[in-house]
């Protein structure tokens, strides 16, 4: 990198981090994320939604004969169950009717004060008929009743070998869902940065000391370093997450599947890089095309709309036929870089389809760069005021 696009990167990078616009972007998903998770845990450690306290009295009129031996049985009707809860002599009763096994319903009753919207007392019943049943069952059928054993996996390719597809499109799917993450958190900061900067006169001053190329070019390579910083903000609390809740089942099975397929995250790595570098390109040669930001924003929504468009046929994708409409969509420019990913993850994705699609998508990137390049400099001091008629004829 020579020293004046180092310096026009450097000073673009210094600039947005001092903003605290940029900030409050980055971090308002993560904290919203961090905070919802801590609602959620601490609600999660709150038991008594289903647990019972020691002084709660509890009455049980048991007519199904559900439990062998009922010590909550004191009352032998429901009216007398009733009339008990009413008058504070327990405070929770549940009536099993004969027909139960019909019916497949449970009669609660409490005495409450103000309006429960969500009372979840009413599951303690269930804790406590399960533990009855359970006692006598033995340890393999508490186990296929209850449900709580793992099932491993096991795939096989047509020609007969393991195939692990879940496994080996969980790193390549990350890697794709990071591209996406960065188009929605960065993609109009690409284009209005330039806009505003035509809008305020700075890059009249700035091309006073630097080239248009290189201003353009040192702008493009800030915002995808700004861009990445923005991907690592809303992945680390997700990383942190997943940490601290690393002993949870659903967590573990998912780390215990995970299988490294070189090829594909080679690929998916370099997809990402060379799609980011074109995305970039569009969205800031739209920026460097228009004379405002109204202008702009009625470009850059159409560009990142086709460009999350095989998200609406997702369906196709996931089929695993590789059809005209799939492939129409992955050398679809615009469409091709989360086409070719999301392919690539599926592992539908061939090497010489990878090899054309790579290809397309490094030329396409090259000529955007140069294009956005030479535009900026036609446009950047082009203020789209028209000189009048009789301030020419005298000029002449």
């Amino acid at each position: 990198m020579n020293k004046p696009l180092f310096i026009v990167t450097k000073f673009e990078i210094i600039r947005q981090l001092k903003k605290p616009s940029f900030w409050l972007s980055v971090l308002f998903v993560p904290a919203f994320l961090g905070l919802t998770f801590l609602i959620g845990y601490s609600q999660g450690n709150e038991n008594h939604f289903t647990e019972l306290e020691e002084d709660t009295k509890v009455a049980i009129t048991d007519e199904a004969g559900i439990l062998p031996l009922n010590p909550f049985a004191l009352y032998q009707t429901e009216e007398e169950g009733i009339k008990a809860v009413k008058e504070g002599e327990v405070d929770l009763f549940y009536y099993i009717p004969k027909d139960f096994a019909e019916t497949k319903k449970i009669e609660f009753y409490q005495v409450v004060d103000g309006l429960h919207l969500f009372d979840f007392s009413s599951e303690a019943i269930k804790g406590i008929l399960k533990n009855a049943v359970a006692q006598d069952l033995s340890e393999t059928e508490l186990l296929a009743l209850t449900g709580e054993y793992e099932v491993s996996t096991n795939q096989f390719s047509k020609n007969g070998k393991d195939a692990n597809i879940l496994g080996r499109a969980i790193i390549p799917g990350l890697i794709a869902i990071s591209f996406f993450l960065f188009l929605v958190l960065s993609g109009n900061r690409l284009t209005m940065t330039v806009v505003e900067e035509k809008e305020n006169r700075i890059s009249e001053m700035i091309l006073t000391a630097v080239s248009a190329k290189h201003l353009i070019v040192g702008k493009i390579i800030a915002m995808i370093i700004l861009g990445f910083i923005q991907i690592i903000a809303f992945i680390a609390p997700v990383i942190v997450l997943v940490f601290l809740n690393r002993g949870n089942p659903m967590i573990s099975q998912v780390f215990d599947l995970i299988e490294v397929d070189p090829f594909m995250i080679i690929a998916s790595v370099i997809l990402f890089l060379f799609s980011i570098l074109f995305i970039t390109g569009i969205l800031t040669l739209i920026g460097s095309a228009t004379p405002n930001a109204r202008e702009a924003s009625n470009f850059m929504a159409p560009a990142i709309v086709a460009s999350v468009f095989p998200l609406y046929f997702l369906q196709l994708f996931l089929s695993g036929e590789v059809n005209f409409m799939v492939e129409l969509i992955t050398y679809f420019p615009l469409s091709a870089p989360i086409a070719l990913m999301l392919r690539n993850t599926l592992g539908t994705l061939s090497i010489t389809e990878l090899i054309i699609g790579l290809v397309e998508i490094v030329l396409i990137s090259m000529f955007v760069v140069r294009l956005t390049a030479k535009t900026f400099q036609k446009n950047a001091i082009n203020f789209g005021m028209a000189v009048p008629k009789f301030l020419q004829k005298r000029k002449r």
